[in-house]
């Protein structure tokens, strides 16, 4: 049986005899894995640089694509705030021919008919002036409310 002290004398002894041959294969071990790690550095390298290149690309082909839908959601705001107007005014010389005024009856009675038609076509009209201003209006508050999204970074 082996005593503490025998056993420590033991691994002394081990170490002891070991050590010459550990001293001379680590530096071997050392050199291999150093060339092994550099290697794998360098193939992770050339991957990164491939993958950076390609994200480049992307991000290229990607600013563009923005640039050119913004350019195209420019001109189709602008064609939208130019045609309200024009639909307001076609409107309004359509809402003219749509109803003449009726020909038969005495002529007091034309005169009055003509009168309440004048009043309803021009309450029709202070009516579609007041939607228009308020369609104004809300296209003005979404383009601000965008701008304050966009300016805070706020998504809701």
């Amino acid at each position: 049986m082996t005593t503490p002290r025998s056993k420590s004398a033991l691994r002394l002894i081990a170490r002891w005899t070991g050590s010459p041959v550990w001293n001379r294969i680590r530096p071997r071990v050392e050199t291999i894995a150093a060339d092994r790690s550099a290697q794998v550095a360098r193939q992770l390298r050339a991957e990164l640089a491939d993958l950076r290149a390609e994200l480049q690309s992307n991000v290229t082909d990607l600013r563009s694509a923005v640039a050119a839908t913004d350019d195209r959601i420019s001109q189709v705001e602008w064609t939208q705030e130019r045609l309200g107007p024009q639909l307001a005014a076609v409107d309004e010389r359509l809402a003219v021919l749509e109803r003449p005024v009726p020909a038969a009856g005495d002529p007091a009675e034309q005169a009055e008919a003509r009168s309440l038609v004048a009043e309803v076509r021009s309450e029709h009209a202070k009516v579609r002036a007041r939607l228009s201003a308020v369609a104004s209006y809300e296209h003005r508050i979404a383009q601000l409310e965008q701008t304050l999204t966009t300016l805070t970074g706020n998504a809701n």
